[in-house]
Parts: structure tokens; sequence; C-alpha cells
């Protein structure tokens, strides 16, 4: 489940796609990548280029439902040229672009006050079962190229509805997820702003099966049950992050998600808690 984030903004340049394989390879729980909006000092008028650098450091369940926890420290790049734009991850992005879950690649095609749409490409690493020793004899979900929409609408002070979904463009069992959340944006001060976002996640039924099912080649070398998912809900995410300027080009940036999951993931047997929490922190330099 993708979710909003600070405003730090994306761009495009393939000399980033090394910084986009480390941003996806860290923990999962991207809820907790949460950040605010740009706070007011930070807040310019966007010019025809803008880039930010910066870092983050993340805590959380190593894969959804997994009783294993990692964390990763990772390096964030974002780049922006008109109405395009890329970032190694979704907590930093530059002025005059919209935040993309998971980072990537994005083209704005709508850029009103209230509404706001967009096109855009990410790497998803898939999952490697040396990961944990809970998806050991299930094989790896091949990493792929996603395709992602993303559409946006602003209401009064300060909520906004969002939708993104994302498919596996390459066709390698990564098949199509989605959410749909309500967030809200707060400046509490000239430089410190804070949010929250509560989330739904939904997943076709390829999905579901890559990540949460077991078939009956994989029931005879894990020793789980044969399992069959079905399209449906997957999870709920609560997060609240918060973000501090540190002047008008730096800021500190943090967040924290809980996440529960729903309907046949839940019921996996891949799944040693249904619940979990992730949490991360960072800084960034916008130029």
């Amino acid at each position: 489940m993708q979710a909003s984030c600070f405003r730090a903004r994306p761009a495009l340049n393939p000399f980033c796609t090394g910084l986009l394989m480390a941003g996806l390879a860290g923990t999962w729980g991207t809820a907790a990548a949460q950040t605010t909006e740009e706070t007011p000092i930070e807040r310019a008028a966007p010019r025809a280029w803008d880039a930010a650098v910066g870092f983050v450091v993340s805590h959380g369940p190593r894969t959804p439902g997994s009783a294993s926890r990692a964390t990763s420290i990772t390096p964030g790049l974002a780049l922006r040229w008109g109405r395009v734009s890329l970032s190694s991850r979704s907590a930093f992005s530059v002025r005059g672009a919209e935040t993309a879950s998971g980072g990537g690649l994005r083209v704005e095609l709508a850029q009103g006050d209230r509404f706001r749409a967009g096109l855009g490409l990410r790497l998803d690493s898939g999952r490697r079962e040396s990961e944990s020793e809970e998806l050991r004899g299930l094989g790896d979900v091949r990493g792929t190229l996603r395709l992602r929409l993303s559409l946006t609408y602003r209401l009064d002070d300060g909520w906004r509805l969002r939708s993104v979904n994302t498919t596996d463009a390459l066709g390698r069992g990564g098949g199509t997820q989605g959410e749909l959340q309500l967030g809200r944006d707060i400046a509490l001060s000239p430089v410190l702003g804070v949010q929250g976002t509560l989330s739904l996640g939904w997943a076709d039924r390829r999905h579901l099966q890559s990540y949460f099912g077991v078939t009956p080649e994989q029931a005879l070398r894990s020793g789980y049950p044969v399992t069959t998912m079905s399209a449906g809900l997957r999870d709920v995410t609560v997060s609240a992050g918060w973000r501090r300027a540190l002047g008008p080009q730096w800021a500190l940036f943090g967040g924290a998600g809980l996440t529960r999951l729903i309907d046949e993931a839940a019921s996996s047997p891949l799944v040693r808690q249904p619940q979990s929490w992730s949490v991360n922190a960072g800084l960034v330099h916008r130029f």
C-alpha cells in the first residue's frame, strides 16, 4: 500500500536506476514513509527544473505479514524537468511535482489547484525466498516494472482524496493493486507540518496469489497447505508524518504507520502477524 509524503519532489534521469532499486529493497511498509506536504517556509514558485537529495532510515517487517523485521538506510534523489519527474523513493520529491508512491518516473497529466493526475513507472523488486525463513520453498516473485496512475483531489482545510493504482507492465506475476486514501495536511507553524492518512488497499487475484497464496508445487517444497486466492481487499493502514524545516532548503521528516491485513490476505498461512507497524526518519536538501 502506498500513501502520500513530504514534498521534497521527484524527477527524470536514468542515473537514478540504482537508487530506485535501493529504495525498493528495504523493509515493507510504505505507510511509514508518510510525510507532510512542504512547510510554508519552503514554498516557492517552481522553476523549470528542481532537485533534492538526502537519506531515509526505515524499520519495519521484511514482507507483508512477516514476523521478521529489518532496519535499512537508503539514499534519496529526486529530479524534475517540467512535467516529468523521477525519484528514488516516495519520501523524496521536488517543487511542482506530485509525490509518487514508491518513487519512480512520473509525468504530470493535470496540475490544477484541486485536481492532479499523473502517469508513471516504477521498479518493483518483487520478493526473494531468501528474505525470510518463512518464505523457504516458495520461490521468488520476479521483479518487474509497474505502471502507475494516481489521482488526487484536494478538499478544504487541508483534506485530500487520493487513488493510486499500479499494474505489472511486464506480466511477471505482480498483478494489479491499488489503494484509496483520505488524508489531511496541517501546518502547525511556518516551519512545522503534520499529516495523517487512512488507506484502504486492494489487489487482483494474481497479486494476492503471488504474495499470499500457495500453489501445489510450493506446498510440496514448503510444507504449507495449498492456498488459492481471489481478488479482494488487502489491508487497512493508518499513518502519520511530520516535517520540520531547517530553512528554505533543508528539512527533517519522519513517519509511522500501522497496517492490518484483511480479507483473504489475513488468513494466508504465510502470515505470521496480520498487524504490523513501521517507522522512518530522514533528512532532505532541495536545491
